[in-house]
């Protein structure tokens, strides 16, 4: 906002929406923290939108050419026929996001398989490598030499950052690391004895001036697991029904850029056409400036959870005792979970899901609350079960209790691009209540 002031442009504050991407694996209270601290650091929360990152990265490539690998020839995602499937690995730094689209004949795209994924980015490469450097020097030294040497050890994440995109399968070279003469020099402080003199029986790594030079079995190893947990969760997504079909693998992230996440992926799936978009780095940027333009092209999202309300019913045999209560000589139960949307279950952005019936408790109740709760389970007994969570609440205004407990509240959902809309209505009024809960919360 500084840079457009000084510039003098003509944009108002108000004109700027603003899009907050996320990784899909987050939890609901983990994107709530993002967007309490987009608002806390002045943007307005009614300019403010949550993008899912795979699917801003398919927003992208959609309308760009990329070039395809696996032929070695151009294409686009936006060419693709209506009814065509892809998977989109977003390969970033800390995790890796999964989800599976399918283009509509109307261009936009739905989403087939809920998105899922793991912390599988490119940091675990850079574990790899300290856990290799302290194999070499010791788990103190290397302890000290981040303690003591802070920019040093910046130096040394970057190097690692630069050899990640540039280490390949087929290298027989060995692979150079800069690494600042700091931990050489902490080594010898330490151990009492040179570095270099501790490296020279081995084989597969020598250290010449600050340099770290490793054989190039030794590099690979360190995408070892990264790899095999993105190729073990990826088999287990094509196993899928909803998923069977889908011959094309979209890779963006920054992690995307290395050759050998490439392939790893190439070899784990060698029938699938595997597509790196240019600047694939840049993919969840690009596209979520996209998305605030054309949010309503992700036309269908598959929950995440469960969606319902905590509602009181007749007690059944088998309930717990200790939710058995008295309520005008009926026995009910407390805290039951009523089920509106489905774990798994395909949603279309603004539909309207069928309205669920809901009555007053006592005869003399002047008002309804409506407590909407999520689960991670399909069938969710009670509210206070471990898979749920608590998301909000609506109050519906009942003054007229000449109809006693026969009067009826209907409870519908609406599910829009971010969040899901509650509406209750009084059905002997007509009244409406309406309350929006956040979606990607």
């Amino acid at each position: 906002m500084q840079q457009i002031t000084k510039k003098d442009l003509p944009v108002k504050k108000t004109e700027i929406t603003w899009v907050l991407t996320v990784p899909a694996i987050w939890s609901d209270p983990a994107k709530q923290f993002m967007r309490e601290a987009a608002v806390k650091g002045g943007i307005p929360n009614s300019q403010l939108m949550l993008a899912l990152e795979p699917e801003a990265a398919s927003i992208y490539c959609k309308h760009l050419p990329v070039e395809r690998l696996a032929a070695g020839a151009n294409s686009a995602l936006g060419a693709f026929s209506p009814g065509t499937k892809y998977l989109i690995l977003d390969a970033g730094g800390g995790t890796v996001d999964i989800t599976v689209q399918e283009v509509q004949t109307d261009g936009t795209i739905k989403q087939l398989y809920m998105a899922n994924g793991g912390d599988w980015g490119g940091t675990k490469v850079d574990q790899a490598f300290e856990e290799y450097l302290m194999e070499l020097a010791g788990p103190e030294t290397v302890y000290k030499f981040r303690d003591e040497d802070k920019a040093g050890h910046l130096d040394l994440c970057r190097e690692i950052e630069i050899k990640k995109r540039q280490i390949k399968p087929d290298q027989t070279s060995k692979v150079t690391f800069k690494v600042p003469i700091t931990l050489s020099e902490i080594f010898e402080r330490e151990k009492g004895t040179d570095f270099r003199e501790s490296l020279a029986s081995s084989k597969r790594v020598r250290w010449v001036g600050d340099k770290l030079r490793v054989d190039p079995d030794v590099a690979r190893g360190f995408f070892d697991n990264a790899c095999q947990h993105i190729i073990q969760h990826l088999k287990g997504i094509f196993d899928e029904a909803k998923v069977r079909g889908t011959n094309t693998i979209l890779m963006v992230g920054g992690f995307s850029e290395s050759p050998m996440l490439r392939d790893a992926v190439e070899k784990g799936f060698p029938g699938k056409t595997i597509i790196i978009p240019q600047e694939s780095g840049l993919a969840v940027l690009k596209g979520a400036v996209q998305y605030g333009y054309e949010p309503r092209i992700i036309s269908t999202r598959v929950c995440k959870v469960t969606y319902g309300v905590q509602t009181n019913r007749n007690f059944k045999k088998g309930d717990p005792e200790s939710k058995k209560f008295d309520v005008e000589g009926t026995l009910k139960c407390r805290d039951c979970f009523s089920k509106h949307v489905e774990i798994g279950q395909a949603v279309h952005i603004n539909e309207a899901f069928e309205e669920q019936v809901y009555y007053p408790l006592y005869s003399d109740q002047t008002g309804m609350s409506v407590p909407i709760y999520t689960s991670t389970e399909k069938n969710p007994r009670f509210t206070d079960d471990p898979s749920c969570r608590y998301l909000g609440e609506l109050t519906v205004n009942m003054p007229d209790t000449r109809g006693g407990k026969n009067r009826k509240v209907s409870v519908q959902l609406t599910f829009g691009g971010t969040e899901v809309e509650v509406k209750a209505t009084n059905k002997g009024t007509g009244e409406e209540t309406i309350a929006k809960l956040n979606f990607l919360r």
